[in-house]
């Protein structure tokens, strides 16, 4: 409080001088000699240094700044190393750690005193260590906290007590080398496929250098029967002749690498999983230490090869029977068949339930009516493709999952046709090929998947219109449902479709 009270006089005296003279009011009057220059450390007290043992010669840099009423005036700090016994009076009672201070042969200091000339205001100390020797010095006393602590002082300036020691907790760790995750999952398409298996850096804030690690499939057939039996799986082991292992890759400023891997389909059988075991061997860096842990790259080798649509291109074209549409007061089945593609399961399209007049003299995409069984909705997936299965996943309350039996469709007719109010349940005006049908379960929250029949698959049917015809719903007429998904077939046994 004294020292608050103090400066606010100091204040006072010169905003009163700005209304003298200046021969009345001479400038160091108003301030006493001690404010003129104060010296102190702009990052002080407790700070971490983390290094890695690859790094050898890290470098910890301490700002030491110069103010004051008057920049003009020189000055000079002298700065030492805090004696053990200074550390555990300052440092080690407080916090109960055993601190130690490290020896001086482990840095090194580019000056032990800085001089300030007129005008500087701020003056860096660079500290090198080495990392290396602090290292072994951790491995062999593990229960105790090194550090280097660094108290500056001048025998003619004033230096903020508060503000005038830096105390370095040095941590020092091997870089480790690291599998991104522990299983990669993937499945063949055609022919070949490409698989790539990321590592990441640990303990080191990028690479410095181009180098590489090999990865060995050793102990694969043990390796994977382990695998079966703690999972309930099956898998197979891959076979050698499906892969060639290179080696992982890492490059200069990267804090990442990658194992990028061919596998091959023709030692494979179709509809099989297969399971590799990959484990890092050595480096041709020293230095690193490596990932004790199995990465497993599992492979699926289906018959019929498929790829998940593009839902963020569809487009509905028709819908008969949409709450969103309804005259009533809000409420929330008003979501709107759009809902249908929008990767939210917990949003949700229902149709019609909340009143009006079944008038089908309205356009159907506007109707406001409670429509009968069947409700239609046509998607345009604006690309000609072949369906190999459907994905419906239920309103996510198992209350009110209403959706019960779909019929679906395909057409590949350039547009969408529409007739008058006869056609505004069967929809039936484009050709259509009807490719499968399900039936869904109730308080099933997952999504429930249907592939089309060997025969229908074998015709290869395209189309960019999908119709979806529910048939049967748990309650009379009503329907819902919150994800429409689609798997399209891109090739059999490997072989592109044409």
């Amino acid at each position: 409080m004294k020292q608050f009270i103090y400066k606010s006089l100091i204040l006072g005296s010169v905003l009163t001088a700005a209304s003298c003279s200046n021969s009345e009011y001479e400038f160091d009057k108003l301030f006493p000699q001690e404010y003129h220059k104060i010296l102190y450390v702009k990052h002080n007290g407790k700070q971490e240094m983390n290094m890695n043992t690859v790094e050898t010669t890290p470098v910890y840099s301490i700002n030491v700044i110069k103010a004051g009423s008057d920049p003009s005036l020189t000055a000079h700090v002298k700065l030492s190393v805090m004696s053990q016994q200074e550390v555990d009076d300052s440092y080690g009672l407080l916090d109960n750690i055993d601190y130690r201070v490290i020896p001086s042969n482990m840095y090194s200091m580019a000056a032990t005193e800085l001089e300030f000339q007129s005008q500087e205001v701020t003056k860096k100390l660079d500290i090198v260590f080495h990392s290396d020797l602090i290292y072994e010095l951790m491995q062999k006393n593990k229960d105790v906290k090194y550090v280097l602590p660094v108290r500056f002082w001048s025998e003619q300036d004033s230096v903020n007590s508060s503000k005038n020691d830096v105390m370095l907790l040095l941590d020092v760790k091997k870089p480790v080398i690291t599998f991104k995750t522990g299983e990669v999952n993937t499945a063949m398409v055609y022919k070949q496929l490409e698989v790539n298996v990321g590592a990441n850096l640990q303990n080191i804030q990028f690479s410095k250098w181009n180098f590489t690690c090999d990865v060995t499939d050793a102990r694969k057939d043990a390796l994977v029967e382990a695998y079966n039996t703690e999972h309930g799986t099956s898998y197979l082991p891959m076979p050698s002749a499906a892969y060639q292992l290179e080696k992982m890759t890492f490059e200069e400023g990267a804090s990442t690498g990658n194992l990028k891997m061919n596998i091959s389909r023709t030692p494979l059988a179709s509809d099989k999983s297969y399971l590799l075991p990959l484990k890092m061997s050595e480096t041709s860096q020293e230095g690193f230490d490596l990932d004790e842990n199995v990465c497993f790259l599992k492979v699926e080798n289906p018959k019929y090869g498929t790829l998940d649509c593009d839902r963020s291109k569809w487009e509905v074209v028709f819908c008969n029977s949409d709450e969103k549409n309804a005259v009533s007061e809000p409420n929330g089945d008003k979501g709107g068949v759009g809902c249908l593609f929008d990767d939210d399961i917990n949003s949700y399209w229902h149709a019609n339930w909340s009143g009006g007049t079944n008038n089908d003299d309205q356009f159907p995409q506007l109707f406001q009516g409670g429509r009968e069984m069947p409700i239609t909705i046509v998607v345009d997936m604006k690309e000609s493709l072949i369906v190999h299965s459907i994905g419906w996943t239920q309103r996510q309350n198992s209350d009110y999952q209403d959706t019960k039996k779909v019929e679906y469709y395909v057409s590949d007719d350039e547009q969408f046709k529409l007739g008058g109010k006869e056609d505004y349940s069967p929809v039936a005006l484009n050709n259509w090929t009807f490719v499968m049908e399900r039936s869904y379960q109730k308080g099933y929250n997952a999504t429930q998947w249907q592939t089309q029949s060997e025969e229908v698959l074998q015709k290869k049917v395209k189309g960019h219109l999908l119709k979806v015809k529910i048939v049967e719903g748990y309650r009379d007429r009503l329907a819902s449902g919150a994800e429409l998904y689609v798997k399209q077939l891109l090739a059999i046994d490997g072989e592109p479709i044409k």
